[in-house]
């Protein structure tokens, strides 16, 4: 896996947790360029291999419907 955009890689795997090793970030700190590390339906499973490498800058994201706005999601 190599480095790419964070937003296109989010679109190849909906409804599935992403994990990445980010290497840029915007102007408002969000993950911009990235390497995907690992994808799975299951946050525990992401969890499980996450606990098993080693990473500088992770980011953790849901790649599926977002919470409609006033909602709050509780993880």
């Amino acid at each position: 896996m190599v480095e790419t955009d964070v937003l296109e890689i989010e679109k190849q795997y909906p409804d599935e947790w992403l994990l990445f090793e980010v290497y840029e970030v915007d102007k408002l700190g969000r993950p911009v360029k990235g390497k995907l590390l690992a994808h799975s339906p299951s946050r525990v499973a992401l969890d499980e291999y996450w606990d098993k490498i080693e990473v500088k800058l992770p980011y953790v994201t849901y790649a599926g419907q977002r919470p409609r706005r006033g909602m709050a999601v509780v993880l």
